[in-house]
């Protein structure tokens, strides 16, 4: 990474809340955030000055400045530290309505929901800590939000995609959903995702991951999949296979945690991708990138464990629609007691 732009501010005082958010603003503006991205990070800066003030022992220090990384992709970094005790419990506090003061304990959840990557603690190089720490401070939270590549809109011609999903027979809330976005002329992200168990809550859990994914969909997969680890803590957590699709590099992605089933189809022979153990927003390993090649018409499916798996691909008219593969899909092997998805997506070069 590298570092521009580095501002540090010193924090000990309430009239430096309006000076740290100001000068935070102001470089997410000259860095192209929009109104709505600088407006996140007025608050998330607000939250951490205003944490030094109640919980941190009322003196700290702010630095903020703009990082790059080796594709020359370029985010917004503050680093927040103070003399404090800290949080007994930091996973606890990072949770809404967690307090240690009478107060409605909103700020670290902010904090989390507005940070692409939020780090306790991280180790900073031996030059970065002489130049900019030279008071010894005992806590530090490190937050990074990725300047956002600008958004394709459109139909993406070498892409078909079709997907169907249902909720649990006798339930009204659907514990599954799917993504699928393009994120620019060559590249696309889709998704499988399922809320652990099913019904309202289940629901919730899907629907905050399915928003992030949408919403951060141009980060590294890793990334991503860390952003929805951590915006989906205090719900009852999910599953989800991840994948990026490149038809400029003829390249496929994936990542998955849970048991969401996905393999690579080329008409003949069926590639599985593995997904890993663990469930998002509770214990997450860390994400492991599958990549393969893409070739014409190849087919990539994935589908959650409400589709049962005594079916094989061949069993299947591959050239009808996506859309319409998934449908039976969905009619002929979906469990009649969880939430069931099939997300088909084609590539005709």
């Amino acid at each position: 990474m590298k570092r521009s732009r580095i501002l540090s501010l010193p924090i000990d005082h309430e009239s430096d809340v309006g000076i740290c958010r100001r000068k935070a603003v102001a470089l997410a503006n000259q860095m192209g955030f929009n109104s709505v991205k600088s407006g996140e990070i007025a608050i998330l800066v607000t939250e951490m000055v205003t944490n030094v003030l109640k919980h941190g022992g009322r003196k700290g220090k702010v630095i903020i400045c703009q990082i790059e990384d080796q594709s020359q992709q370029k985010a917004f970094e503050v680093w927040c530290c103070d003399i404090g005790d800290g949080f007994e419990s930091f996973k606890e506090a990072l949770k809404d309505g967690f307090s240690a003061v009478e107060t409605l304990g909103l700020g670290l959840g902010s904090i989390r929901r507005f940070s692409d990557e939020l780090e306790i603690n991280p180790l900073a190089s031996d030059s970065f800590q002489e130049m900019y720490f030279e008071e010894t401070y005992k806590n530090c939270l490190r937050s990074r939000k990725w300047v956002p590549v600008k958004q394709w809109l459109g139909l993406h011609k070498q892409i078909e995609i079709g997907g169907a999903s249902v909720p649990k027979p006798g339930e009204n809330y659907n514990g599954d959903a799917y993504v699928s976005t393009h994120i620019n002329d060559h590249e696309t992200l889709v998704a499988v995702i399922d809320g652990l168990g099913h019904g309202k809550e289940a629901h919730l859990a899907s629907s905050i991951a399915k928003e992030q994914l949408i919403q951060k969909a141009e980060l590294p997969l890793d990334t991503l999949m860390n952003h929805v680890h951590q915006s989906i803590k205090g719900t009852r957590g999910a599953v989800i296979g991840l994948a990026k699709i490149n038809t400029k590099t003829k390249k496929l992605a994936y990542t998955g945690i849970g048991n969401i089933e996905c393999f690579l189809f080329d008409g003949k022979e069926r590639k599985t991708l593995l997904s890993f153990g663990g469930i998002m927003g509770h214990n997450m390993r860390t994400p492991r990138i599958f990549e393969l090649n893409l070739q014409a018409h190849n087919r990539l499916c994935l589908y959650s464990d409400g589709i049962t798996s005594r079916w094989k691909p061949n069993d299947l008219d591959w050239d009808m629609s996506c859309q319409k593969i998934a449908e039976n899909i969905i009619n002929q092997y979906s469990r009649n007691n969880d939430d069931a998805t099939v997300l088909i997506i084609r590539y005709t070069p």
